[in-house]
């Protein structure tokens, strides 16, 4: 990999917050200490008041969160509001929880590997003979285990590629034949969505069974996890929190399924208090009261740092994003998507694990739920009150660029127009020249944002639409001005030339 490509890389975690949590956690190192001790009900105290300020600063409206220590749920509190009405976020309430969604798929692989019906190793067109992507030979490769450790070669705007999309699981995944994979099988990791909902056909395949109905028997009933839901019919009916976006800093109801493609990758819903049983489960060797859903062995399957994060200390597992934080292993994953923003680590050495859940979401604000997380691990471990949480530069730098540059061009168009019949070539000259500028860097800042237009537009209508003014402004004022200015020097010659007899 070369270091522009490296760079970029890096970029692209630190704006997206897919797997940024590691670059979030790793500056605790050496504030705190890390000893495995029990939770003070201090500790707790200081946590609920933290967030209740969080929720205030970061105009949220609500949250909820569970803590695990061992096999008991030792905090479950809920923040705010669900919806409109005022109803209060408890601790049972669902949410959205996005990618957290991909560790549910790799356990229903897992737990179908130690049924015996499916070989990590194998490869997926065992189970989906039809599969195919651009490079026949190199899709024959891609096995099982590139899926879930996202080691494909499928990029991760490709994978982004159908967010947009109503079209169902199957036969998204049998239209993915013109996708060039840009990496070869097995070699590097590159996070895309569409890995997971691959893995989630092969669910369906093998279990002969719905993807939900699959998880809903396999995980969610075993677990007693009696507010999660694979259907947005049954989570609403149940309480679901209206999920919120962030737009030019202030929050919006948004109400927004996920696509069907996406239904393995990011579609679950839950409560804190049940992803805390679901914690407590990959704390405990599979098991949770007196019930296993995985062997220990599947479950160190899924927690084993694989493959290397470019540009972190992270390393990806199965479903699961692994660090090393003060001298212990660390497991976390966040979700985003549309609507709603979610947390999980675990510290499997210190059996703790800590479950945030948000009803907001925005482009600069991806990574501040991640920055909670990191301010009540913190505080559980002794460590002082958290810095204030704000946007990273470069979220915010993209967000706005893309949103104000429109109005700016606006404010140049009226001033060009003023005084365009005043400043000669050097005025056509300058006006183009700032337009065309303006679109090429805009839309070279935009292939940081790894989602094709069309998903670009559906997940950040904002930042789309935004992006679509800019070209609109720069190259159509452009054409009309240069039309505007030839138009008059001809008329002016015309003017000059004598007429002939």
């Amino acid at each position: 990999m070369t270091t522009m490509q490296s760079r970029r890389l890096r970029v692209r975690s630190a704006v997206l917050g897919v797997v940024g949590a590691a670059l979030l956690l790793a500056p605790l190192g050496g504030q705190v200490s890390a000893d495995p001790t029990t939770v003070q009900e201090s500790d707790v105290a200081a946590v609920d008041a933290y967030i209740t300020t969080q929720l205030h600063d970061l105009d949220i409206p609500g949250m909820a969160l569970s803590i695990v220590q061992g096999d008991q749920i030792i905090h479950a509190q809920g923040f705010g509001t669900a919806d409109s009405s005022g109803r209060a976020v408890t601790p049972q309430t669902p949410f959205g929880i996005g990618s957290i969604t991909k560790s549910f798929t790799a356990m229903a692989v897992m737990q179908l590997v130690e049924a015996g019906k499916i070989d990590l190793d194998a490869p997926v067109q065992r189970y989906l003979p039809w599969f195919r992507l651009a490079d026949q030979e190199a899709s024959a490769k891609i096995t099982i285990r590139d899926l879930l450790r996202q080691t494909t070669g499928i990029s991760e705007k490709d994978g982004n590629g159908f967010w947009s999309s109503q079209q169902g699981l199957e036969d998204t995944v049998r239209g993915l034949g013109s996708i060039e994979l840009t990496q070869p099988v097995g070699t590097a990791y590159q996070y895309s969505n569409i890995n997971y909902s691959i893995a989630g056909l092969v669910v369906e395949k093998v279990a002969g069974q719905p993807y939900g109905d699959y998880v809903t028997q396999h995980i969610f009933a075993p677990l007693d996890m009696q507010h999660s839901f694979t259907s947005r019919d049954q989570a609403v009916a149940d309480g679901l929190s209206d999920g919120h976006t962030y737009m030019i800093g202030r929050t919006f109801a948004l109400d927004r399924p996920v696509p069907p493609v996406y239904g393995p990758t990011g579609s679950l819903m839950a409560s804190a208090e049940d992803l805390a049983h679901y914690a407590i489960a990959h704390l405990d060797d599979g098991r949770y009261g007196d019930t296993a859903i995985l062997a220990p062995e599947g479950i160190a399957e899924l927690h084993a740092p694989a493959v290397d994060v470019p540009g972190t200390d992270a390393r990806y597992a199965m479903g699961w994003g692994a660090v090393t934080w003060e001298g212990q292993p660390m497991l976390f994953h966040s979700g985003d998507v549309f609507n709603y923003h979610s947390f999980i680590t675990l510290l499997p050495d210190g059996d703790l694990g800590i479950v945030l859940l948000v009803n907001a979401t925005g482009f600069e604000q991806l990574s501040q739920v991640d920055g909670i997380a990191q301010g009540v691990l913190s505080l559980l471990h002794g460590g002082p009150a958290p810095e204030p949480i704000s946007a990273p530069f470069m979220n915010r730098f993209l967000y706005w660029a893309i949103v104000l540059t429109p109005f700016i061009q606006i404010l140049g168009i009226v001033l060009g127009w003023r005084r365009r019949m005043r400043r000669g070539r050097w005025t056509l000259i300058l006006t183009v020249a700032l337009n065309l500028v303006a679109v090429f860097s805009l839309f070279g800042l935009a292939q940081l944002i790894p989602f094709p237009f069309p998903s670009l537009v559906a997940v950040y209508p904002e930042l789309g639409y935004g992006l679509i003014a800019v070209a609109t402004l720069a190259l159509g004022w452009s054409v009309i001005f240069s039309a505007m200015r030839l138009l008059t020097r001809r008329s002016r010659r015309d003017d000059l030339t004598p007429a002939t007899a």
